[in-house]
């Protein structure tokens, strides 16, 4: 996914060469020589027609070390189209970090190229990954380097890693309202409680009314029930004005334990950025409790989009405040948006 880059470009000793688009016959030849001795194309790739797909290539003194190329492919998972990364290294350097070198290069290529060419309207970066291959850095939720991020599995069992354009919106025409691009300020009357696992018998007894007053709740659901999974509480001169909740399970789309998501915003402030301000502290109290209880396993937050102030800016796949994600749909067509934690390992 998008986010911030590394604070500097890490070359780790190797002289990387973009190639994206632009035909370099000395680099499509080292290419093709690179494939052919070391056996790494599949029966029937035409090595001439991979060279074309070149995002860049890894030199070490003069020789050929690594390679990063890509196809722009839709993928039915995300609703868009997506530049497919592939990375193949020369068996001398399997242990070095040649790889790792490519991956800033390779995102700055791909993302310049797609913001000079909009008509192809190409969403981000996407990898498939054999996890055997990666060891260690598979358990990374998110690659430091190239911050790709786990968005799931595909039918052979491979992860799918996913990082969006900064630009790439999804209907770029309409002028969605954007989510802040700061943290927002919340009004000096308005005070956040934490509440999760506290049992705090005024919050959850404040809940329950605000969840009665909105009659806001599923039929078969219990505000008692229910105010046990409290995250965080928001209160305005000291009636609770809005309230966000989680309940723990395995995602099956990520194979992993998340806190899902719900928040509810008083209808009088639902323009106020409340519920987005709720939305950042939310993931504090939660990945702070799963730090503090390793064995629970609790590998991020995620959330359906569901409100009407989130879902006025779901046309951006990445939100880079609170580092929620696009990951994938419902069978109904709601956004599903994850975040992992920073010291979650995959198992």
């Amino acid at each position: 996914m998008s986010g911030p880059p590394p604070p500097a470009v890490q070359n780790f000793g190797f002289d990387v060469r973009v190639a994206w688009r632009r035909d370099d016959p000395v680099i499509a030849a080292d290419a093709i020589d690179f494939w052919t001795r070391n056996d790494l194309l599949p029966p029937g790739v035409d090595p001439g027609g991979r060279a074309r797909e070149l995002i860049a290539a890894a030199y070490k003194d003069g020789s050929l070390a690594a390679v990063s190329t890509a196809t722009i492919e839709r993928i039915d998972q995300l609703r868009a189209r997506f530049a497919v990364i592939r990375g193949a290294t020369d068996k001398a350097f399997r242990r070095s970090h040649a790889q790792l070198a490519l991956a800033v290069p390779s995102h700055e290529a791909l993302c310049s190229w797609a913001v000079a060419h909009p008509d192809e309207k190409v969403a981000g970066a996407i990898a498939f990954v054999d996890a055997r291959e990666w060891g260690d850095f598979a358990r990374l939720p998110i690659w430091p380097e190239s911050n790709l991020s786990l968005a799931g599995y595909d039918q052979l069992g491979r992860q799918v890693r996913v990082r969006w354009f900064d630009h790439f919106r999804f209907d770029a025409e309409a002028a969605p309202r954007p989510l802040p691009a700061a943290a927002p300020v919340a009004a000096p009357d308005v005070e956040f409680r934490p509440a999760w696992r506290l049992a705090d018998p005024r919050i959850e007894a404040d809940a329950i009314a605000f969840w009665n007053r909105l009659a806001n709740l599923p039929k078969d659901v219990k505000a008692e029930e229910r105010a046990k999974e409290l995250v965080l509480a928001a209160y305005q001169e000291g009636r609770i004005v809005g309230v966000v909740t989680a309940s723990l399970g395995i995602l099956p789309q990520v194979r992993a334990r998340m806190a899902m998501l719900r928040g509810a915003v008083d209808r009088d402030l639902r323009r106020s950025h409340i519920g987005f301000a709720m939305l950042l502290g939310a993931p504090r109290i939660l990945e702070s409790w799963s730090t503090e209880h390793p064995h629970e396993r609790l590998a991020g937050i995620g959330g359906i989009i569901e409100s009407p102030e989130l879902m006025a800016a779901q046309s951006q796949p990445y939100w880079p405040i609170s580092r929620f994600g696009l990951i994938g749909f419902t069978p109904d067509g709601r956004q599903i948006r994850v975040t992992w934690f920073e010291h979650f390992r995959l198992d």
